[in-house]
């Protein structure tokens, strides 16, 4: 579990803290099947806020587990289906897609500003920002701290031998997995 906490957990607690958002607002998380995505979304749930995530039909059980209303890009129009749920726009948006999924729900934010991306840096020409990461003790000693309270519970769906790397990164880069992916080194 350690091992997921200097990504997935810091960049959630980035993420969130950037959005800064109230109990009770809501917040869609694109692309919340993955590592970085429900630990995104359990710290806002943990926060009290409403999420939303989208993803593909794999992902669903993660995400509803923790309290993510869930969207199934591959069976329904997540605009429309975002914008029934939350018709006057999103409080918060936290992408982790990137391309043309970021520029299909990017326009579902109240204010083009509480968007974030996490991969792709083309969010600043739709109005939003880039997750501006904090890589010192200090934020991976909050993680940490998170993760021992249950509020920060990395979903690790894989654990690989090392002899078995390759095959472990290549299914991680080929962008569905669902949660972490942990090479074992001992």
């Amino acid at each position: 579990m350690a091992a997921t906490l200097p990504v997935a957990g810091t960049t959630a607690v980035d993420v969130l803290d950037q959005l800064g958002l109230p109990a009770g607002a809501t917040v869609l998380v694109n692309g919340v099947g993955g590592g970085v995505g429900l630990a995104v979304a359990r710290l806002a749930v943990g926060r009290e806020l409403r999420v939303i995530g989208t993803g593909s039909t794999g992902k669903r059980e993660h995400a509803e587990a923790i309290g993510v209303r869930f969207i199934d890009y591959t069976a329904e129009d997540v605009a429309a289906a975002a914008r029934e749920l939350v018709p006057d726009g999103f409080d918060g948006i936290v992408d982790l897609a990137g391309g043309t999924s970021l520029r299909t729900v990017a326009p579902l934010a109240q204010d083009p500003r509480d968007v974030i991306a996490v991969g792709d840096m083309s969010v600043t020409d739709l109005g939003g920002r880039f997750v501006e990461r904090r890589v010192d003790r200090e934020n991976l000693e909050r993680s940490a701290r998170l993760a021992l309270d249950g509020l920060l519970a990395p979903v690790i769906t894989a654990v690989h031998p090392l002899s078995d790397a390759p095959a472990a990164l290549a299914t991680v880069e080929n962008g569905h997995t669902s949660g972490k992916v942990v090479i074992k080194v001992a």
